[in-house]
């Protein structure tokens, strides 16, 4: 009778035991939905547009315009002449506004900075939510879907610029000037006719690559185009040109070239006009 009993209890225990989580997962399911609906009631009262970093220049005006609708009347009145882009690790830069044909563009310096210092140009996905004060959130997203946290790694380039540093600069001048004349030389030489140009990479040039207007008037084409680029030793990259007003350039697929060629702040570059749309680009690195 007794163990009789004590099964009834433990019974009676288990059932209690299940009912009672059974209870509080229900809880905890209700009080999740209620900030997830929370969140995007949040969300809701807030203004956003987006914007796709596609093959064209990013510098256009359809790439700083930002729509009307996006402020309010109210905010439209007060509208100060700047704004604050601030990314999801919490870094922010301010771009000055100015007006274009009744809307509100990002001027050009400010947000080419922003797409420098982030290492955009590369097909990404952006969205922009008017978060109040004249502050804007810019949430990235890769091409492949995945959104970008915390900076991209530049660890690479910024170890070469220290090595670079600990060199005598006298010394590293010397050596520099040399290897750039040496290196002019042997371009010229082995193909004489055909057109070229040289420049020192900066830190804007890791992400569009902005071509001399004097050499892009006279020999690259009119429109867009694909053009292949491939190093001395036959290794090939599809990029875009994209040609406009105030710009030429290359824009998608650099930055990959860039990468493949291990390019830093401080190389020197050599591009040779071999066909209409192909080129070979030999590197001097500043820090081999």
């Amino acid at each position: 009778m007794f163990s009789s009993t004590l099964t009834e209890i433990e019974r009676s225990f288990r059932a209690l035991l299940k009912r009672c989580l059974h209870e509080r997962r229900s809880c905890l399911h209700e009080m999740a939905r209620n900030r997830a609906l929370g969140r995007l009631q949040e969300d809701m009262n807030k203004t956003s547009f987006f914007k796709i970093l596609a093959d064209e220049d990013l510098s256009s005006e359809s790439m700083r315009l930002i729509p009307n609708d996006f402020w309010t009347r109210s905010e439209c009145k007060n509208l100060p002449p700047k704004v604050t882009l601030k990314v999801a690790w919490g870094s922010s830069w301010t771009v000055n506004l100015s007006t274009f044909m009744g809307f509100y563009l990002m001027e050009r310096k400010g947000w080419k900075k922003f797409l420098s210092d982030n290492h955009l140009g590369d097909d990404e996905f952006l969205t922009f939510t008017n978060q109040g004060n004249n502050c804007i959130t810019v949430d990235i997203y890769q091409k492949n879907c995945i959104e970008i946290l915390k900076p991209l790694n530049t660890s690479s380039s910024n170890a070469k610029n220290e090595k670079m540093s600990c060199v005598d600069p006298v010394i590293a001048e010397s050596k520099m000037k040399k290897k750039v004349v040496s290196n002019v030389n042997r371009a010229s030489s082995s193909s004489s006719s055909a057109p070229t140009f040289s420049l020192t990479i900066k830190k804007s040039h890791l992400t569009l690559l902005i071509i001399p207007l004097d050499f892009a008037n006279e020999h690259m084409p009119k429109g867009r185009a694909k053009f292949v680029i491939h190093d001395p030793k036959g290794k090939p990259w599809d990029v875009t040109y994209v040609p406009s007003n105030a710009s030429k350039l290359f824009s998608s697929g650099w930055r990959i070239l860039a990468k493949g060629y291990g390019l830093a702040v401080g190389d020197l570059c050599t591009f040779r006009l071999v066909k209409p749309k192909e080129m070979v680009l030999e590197v001097l690195h500043a820090s081999p």
